[in-house]
């Protein structure tokens, strides 16, 4: 056999055995989805309410509609179940294993997602035919895969429950998704120019996002909780209240805002640390920036935190339960106390670790720790027991300055504001004779502590009751 002949007979085998390596790939592609929809489910307030597959031999088409329970805020002020929010998706996928012949992979998959009903004709309408949201995904034969989202400028509006709508805007969003099989880790990257959300009393606008991630499971089985670190940063966000609405003048905007949250697991248990901070914080014509806020939430018991999670976004869906809360805002607690007690029984800790922020009298800082210190199962009963095991301090600095503005806020002259500041004065006087705190350079310092049912300032016992009689 000449070399021509050769290569025409390799060629022949490779085209007569690709249909049957594409009817693999189409047929592995529809098991890694069938996988990813039934872990969906499992989802409290998100079902699939209609899926249809048409497999070919190189191409396969799906459409998937989904729903997500939506509470609403009724005219009273209380949550109700409101209508759900319907979506479907339409996906174009293309059967590997040589794509575009330039990509070995298992399929390539095109989607296209839309929102269905009133709303989402109406966002139709200023798309001028375009897709509120699109996505490129390459999945890998062993279910690992890459998506590129892009979502072009959009507006549309959502019954609020009282007769209004609130209106959602995004100025265009792109994001890439890397993924593992499973989707037992992933990392994202993305930004979004803006966002926008409004209602008959508020506005709120943000722009410059910029988000990253890189997360995974804790547990196989268990989708929705993971561990790991995500990240973004705001160039701006304004909130403003409407003219002639319950929040009219009320007004704060934040510049080069960050949100940093760090979440590592150790065995079964995780720790969150939360890292918040603007470099402007403006209420009216005061600016109060840099500020900070950041806490840490240690020791928690990953399966216990999933059981309290669950419930607690059953309760937000459930019309039984919003009922309930509606007569009586309490009944949340009572399903949410089991899962609740057994997450303490595991001895997690809480901690503010710094509040800070600028004001035109000078820097305030705030720190806090509170955890329950050994505590047995047998003894989240006794509130008595809790009191006891659990430990608590935190340490305060800030201007008195600061506490005279507060002080005197209310003051309709200039003769109230100095009585109030003087009155002020004297209190801080008595309790610095007595030990309870620092005063330096215009600057009130002080500490507190529990710990074993007693309660120090500065390291003094100290009984506010006592205080107040005295």
């Amino acid at each position: 056999m000449n070399r021509p002949t050769k290569i025409a007979a390799a060629l022949a085998v490779i085209a007569l055995s690709y249909p049957a390596a594409a009817w693999f790939a189409g047929q592995k592609i529809q098991t890694i989805l069938d996988e990813q929809y039934a872990e969906m489910q499992s989802h409290p307030t998100l079902k699939i309410t209609e899926r249809s597959y048409e497999r070919g031999v190189f191409a396969s088409t799906e459409k998937v509609s989904f729903e997500m329970a939506m509470p609403a805020v009724a005219e009273d002020g209380t949550l109700q179940a409101g209508e759900p929010f319907r979506m479907h998706a339409v996906n174009q996928i293309k059967h590997g294993p040589l794509l575009g012949l330039s990509t070995l992979a298992a399929a390539t998959m095109d989607t296209e997602l839309v929102i269905d009903g009133e709303q989402g004709e109406r966002l139709a309408a200023t798309l001028a035919g375009k897709a509120p949201l699109t996505a490129r995904t390459v999945f890998q034969f062993d279910g690992s895969g890459h998506s590129a989202v892009d979502s072009p400028a959009l507006e549309f509006g959502m019954p609020d429950g009282s007769g209004n709508e609130l209106r959602i805007g995004l100025g265009g969003l792109k994001a890439d998704v890397a993924f593992s099989a499973g989707l037992r880790s992933y990392t994202t990257k993305g930004s979004a120019e803006s966002m926008s959300m409004e209602d008959p009393n508020m506005r709120i606008t943000l722009s410059g996002l910029v988000f990253d991630g890189d997360q995974r499971r804790l547990f196989d089985d268990e989708p929705w909780l993971h561990v790991g670190r995500q990240r973004a940063t705001v160039a701006s966000m304004d909130v403003s209240g409407k003219e002639d609405s319950e929040l009219d003048g009320m007004a704060f905007q934040l510049e080069r805002m960050s949100y940093d949250i760090d979440a590592p697991a150790k065995g079964d248990y995780v720790d969150i640390k939360a890292l918040i901070g603007t470099d402007v914080l403006r209420i009216g014509d005061a600016d109060y920036g840099p500020a900070h806020y950041d806490f840490s939430l240690t020791h928690l018991h990953g399966r216990t935190l999933v059981t309290l999670w669950r419930k607690l976004i059953e309760i937000s869906s459930d019309p039984a339960a919003l009922a309930a809360q509606a007569e009586d805002p309490t009944a949340v607690f009572a399903p949410l106390a089991e899962p609740a007690m057994a997450l303490l029984g595991h001895n997690p800790a809480f901690s503010i670790d710094r509040i800070s922020f600028t004001s035109p009298h000078g820097k305030t800082d705030l720190s806090a720790q509170l955890s329950l210190d050994g505590l047995q199962p047998e003894e989240l009963a006794n509130p008595m027991m809790l009191i006891a095991k659990l430990q608590a301090a935190a340490d305060l600095s800030v201007p008195q300055a600061l506490l005279q503005a507060f002080g005197s806020g209310q003051a309709e002259n200039e003769d109230e504001a100095a009585f109030a500041a003087a009155q002020l004065d004297a209190q801080l006087g008595a309790l610095e004779a007595q030990g309870y705190l620092q005063r330096n350079d215009g600057i009130v310092k002080t500490q507190a502590a529990f710990r074993q049912g007693q309660l120090t300032v500065n390291g003094k016992p100290f009984n506010p009751l006592a205080l107040g009689g005295h």
